[in-house]
This record gives structure tokens, sequence and C-alpha cells, in this order.
């Protein structure tokens, strides 16, 4: 039968490092929009380009997770299924019992 497989969970080091980088990417924009000179319209338009831009490619990276698992557990249900029909078949030669 198939060995069950161990999901690797991400540290909270790794987390810990994801929103780090998510802040400091948020403040230097931030503070390029405030110093850019530009009128406070177009800064906020700006702003809101960049929040949306960040907000896709967090909603992006969490749909290719979700559809690699799906496609591992599709996998694994599969493969249960053939372990299961070679376990049940009879052996070559012997036809049905």
């Amino acid at each position: 039968m198939a060995k069950p497989e161990v999901v690797s969970d991400h540290t909270g080091a790794f987390y810990g490092a994801a929103v780090a980088f998510l802040l400091v990417t948020g403040i230097w924009n931030a503070a390029n929009i405030l110093l850019s000179g530009m009128a406070v319209q177009q800064q906020w338009n700006v702003a809101m380009g960049i929040v949306s831009a960040m907000f896709a490619v967090v909603v992006v990276s969490k749909v290719i997770r979700d559809r690699q698992e799906s496609q591992k557990l599709v996998n694994g249900i599969r493969q249960a299924r053939y372990e299961e029909m070679l376990a049940n078949a009879p052996a070559p030669g012997l036809g049905h019992l």
C-alpha cells in the first residue's frame, strides 16, 4: 500500500521573513511615493496601483499553491486506487478465481 506523504509545513521563520519583506516593500513604496513630488491625487492613484499589484501577487501565489496541493491529493487517490486494483487482481495466467 501507499505510504502516507508527510505534508511539510513552513516554519515560523519563513512566515516571519515573508511578512517582514512585505512590510519593508510597502514602506519603501510609500516613501518613494511621498518623496516623488507628485500631486496628492496622483500619489493616491499610484499607491492604489501598488497595493492592488501586491494583493494580486498574494492571490496568484495562493492559487498556484492550492492547485499544486490538490494535484498531489488527486495523484495520491489515483495511486491508492491502482494499488487496490493490483492487490485484488488475480495472478497472471490463473484466470478468475
